[in-house]
């Protein structure tokens, strides 16, 4: 298994009114995530940057439920960290960030989740349906990823691959949910509106044992909404 050391090349406190707000709700995200049960205290991470730039801010392996401005690490697409807080390391996800930054021009803020439901279905094999309309349009904009080790640069490449086009989320078979947004609250929206779809088709699963899904002329009728 391959996993990536980051270089660290620049260390400064100098940041500019609009990159101490994104780190800001950064960690509002995370919190509001943890408090919701989608990451763990030590699992998921997030990251964001400012529209078409070529560096990021990313979480670090700190208590989740208490993460601070300070407690993020700002990177660049090579790897390199630029600026971090004494013993603060990046968290060993970043490559997978880094893949998808360099993949997706579009693409300003990457929400890696551990939602007990969504990751619990894709465990046991179980693919996501399109039971209601909304899971209709955007299952269509999902894609799976089979298993790689976290933090390894085969996760990456894995990501990289299924990252493309207008992918909003990626399924990580027995690890979680990768959301993607053009900010941080579409990012997260995604991962939360996958995991309320997951929770319903579980339901579904629980009490018919079953699980009916539209038709595809419905779902016609709905393409093009958002």
């Amino acid at each position: 298994m391959r996993k990536s050391k980051p270089t660290f090349v620049l260390r400064v406190k100098v940041l500019s009114g609009e990159a101490e707000n994104l780190k800001k709700e950064i960690c509002l995200v995370v919190r509001q995530l943890f408090e919701r049960g989608l990451i763990f205290p030590y699992g998921g991470n997030i990251s964001a940057r400012m529209p078409s730039s070529e560096e990021y801010w990313i979480t670090s392996n700190v208590y989740r439920g208490r993460i601070q401005p300070q407690d993020l690490v700002r990177m660049n697409l090579k790897g390199e960290v630029l600026e971090a807080s004494e013993k603060v390391r990046p968290s060993i996800e970043y490559p997978m960030h880094q893949a998808i930054y360099k993949k997706r021009s579009d693409v300003n803020a990457v929400v890696h989740s551990h939602s007990p439901v969504t990751t619990g279905l894709t465990i046991a094999g179980v693919d996501l349906q399109p039971i209601t309309v909304e899971a209709g349009l955007l299952l269509k904009r999902v894609k799976t990823v089979s298993f790689a080790p976290p933090g390894s640069r085969v996760l990456a490449e894995k990501v990289a691959e299924q990252a493309g086009g207008d992918t909003l989320a990626l399924l990580l078979q027995g690890h979680g949910v990768v959301g993607l947004g053009g900010n941080l609250l579409e990012a997260m929206g995604v991962v939360e509106t996958l995991e309320g779809l997951a929770l319903t088709q579980l339901s579904v699963i629980l009490v018919a044992g079953r699980v009916p899904t539209l038709p595809e002329d419905v779902l016609k009728d709905f393409e093009g909404w958002e």
